[in-house]
């Protein structure tokens, strides 16, 4: 009770403090206040983020009390605060000599340094105020390792959170930045060792069993991963992230039907995520249930319609559901938000081929080869229109356009050959051959698809025999 009141005291008079200060500056009159009043004030606002309030009350202080380092300190902290880093260092080579073995200054400068890339420098500083430092070591080994989790230093965020874990091993707050730590440094095993050992200390943490689940995902110990995501469920149902995660393993699994439940349970939670919608629509094309999939689509367009996913996926489930024409509208649709997506020009591509149109399939296969000039597959099948009327010629044309871009793809090899014996030109036809058959001889059924002929031929016959 003795706790309660004092800290009830101090909250009183932390309030009194901002309350007259606030009122000096609304009704701009003086009224003096003591340095360690003014630090209050200053860390009041720099809890805020209101960097401009925090300096502004830094030059009244200073005007009160000229003489003062502590003030100035203050002001260091505020500039580390804004993203101000050399304004920081500046003003520290600006403090009496002594303060250079002051353990606060060594860390205020050694961020300082951090945040403008000079790492080594920092971490000597850091190392001195760490040994010279005699209370909340703990506190300060947290602050510089976040210091640098920002410049994304973690191997160095590990060493000093590693001596804090030596003076407090049950610490948990260290034991969570250690396991977060070395997931980033992509050293798995020490990250569960230490998100374990948190567990040991506190197993009804849910951000830690979550964290786990990433983990053992990233190992590929997708059951364990399960089960660590069924613990964060347990202990906080509402975890939404968690049943993603959980979705999402399901489907690469492709336990399409258990990944539709807890898409379903993560929809309930966040109704309009879109991706989720996404991915539960394409669990359904998996199970080639499509109306499923064309309403879970279309819901990603009621989200957002700027969309390009909502429309294609749309578009694509009138595709399987051979309603073409709607299928055409929906992908246009997304080629008017995405038009540099190859993969919406290549479907809608095949959709106008399967109708026939082919000078809009030419011009779509155009197009998405122009954006992804290695999809073999999309040179291929513009090709194949021409063959479909023996334009050998034009198929021969867009073939060797395809080959400057994939000159090592064996069916694309294959197709040219094949070309040119239709053309009369065996000879160029036995020299992509031979590259083709170097390239992969199981493709050769191909060749023979696009020149039956080719089966009695003796030229072709002495050519594999002798491969």
């Amino acid at each position: 009770m003795d706790t309660e009141r004092e800290r009830m005291m101090e909250f009183n008079e932390f309030q009194q403090v901002i309350e007259r200060y606030e009122d000096m500056v609304r009704k701009s009159h003086n009224s003096f206040f003591d340095v360690e009043e003014f630090e209050i004030i200053i860390d009041y606002y720099l809890d805020l983020r209101l960097f401009n309030k925090a300096y502004e009350a830094a030059e009244i202080a200073k005007s009160q009390h000229p003489n003062s380092p502590d003030i100035l300190i203050k002001v260091v902290h505020i500039y580390i605060e804004n993203g101000k880093p050399q304004q920081a260092l500046d003003l520290i080579n600006k403090l009496p000599s002594w303060e250079e073995e002051n353990p606060e200054v060594m860390l205020l400068k050694g961020t300082a340094l951090a945040n403008m890339g000079r790492t080594r420098e920092a971490e000597k500083l850091y190392d001195q105020a760490v040994e010279l430092s005699e209370d909340d070591k703990i506190d300060i080994l947290l602050n510089i390792s976040l210091t640098f989790e920002n410049t994304r230093h973690y191997g160095l965020a590990v060493k000093y959170l590693l001596n804090a874990w030596e003076l407090e091993p049950d610490n948990l707050a260290v034991l969570y930045d250690l396991g977060y730590f070395y997931e980033k440094l992509h050293n798995y095993q020490q990250s569960l060792r230490f998100y374990n050992l948190y567990l040991d200390e506190d197993p009804f943490s849910d951000n830690v069993w979550f964290n786990l689940g990433i983990v053992l995902y990233k190992i590929k110990e997708n059951q364990e991963a399960l089960q660590a995501y069924d613990y964060a469920i347990t202990l906080n149902p509402s975890y939404a992230s968690a049943y993603f995660n959980k979705a999402n393993i399901y489907a690469e699994d492709s336990n399409f039907s258990k990944a539709i439940t807890v898409y379903k349970e993560f929809l309930e939670l966040e109704p309009d995520h879109f991706q989720a919608w996404c991915y539960l629509a394409e669990c359904y094309e998996d199970m080639s249930d499509f109306d499923n999939a064309l309403n879970s689509y279309k819901k990603v367009i009621e989200i957002d319609n700027t969309n390009p996913e909502g429309w294609f996926g749309t578009g694509i489930s009138y595709m399987y559901l051979q309603r073409y024409e709607e299928a055409i509208v929906y992908i246009l649709k997304a080629i008017e938000f995405d038009n540099l997506n190859p993969e919406f020009w290549f479907t809608l591509a095949e959709i106008y081929d399967t109708l026939n149109l082919t000078k809009e399939a030419v011009n779509c296969f155009r197009q998405t080869t122009k954006l992804s000039k290695n999809d073999s597959e999309a040179w291929i099948k513009w090709a194949t229109l021409y063959y479909k009327n023996k334009d050998y010629k034009k198929a021969l044309t867009i073939l060797r356009e395809a080959y400057r871009h994939n000159f090592n793809v064996p069916r694309i090899l294959y197709y040219i050959a094949a070309t040119y014996f239709n053309l009369n030109d065996p000879v160029t036809g036995l020299a992509f051959i031979e590259k083709a058959l170097a390239a992969d001889e199981k493709e050769l059924d191909e060749f023979f698809l696009l020149y039956p002929e080719g089966k009695n031929d003796i030229r072709i016959s002495n050519l594999l025999k002798n491969n």
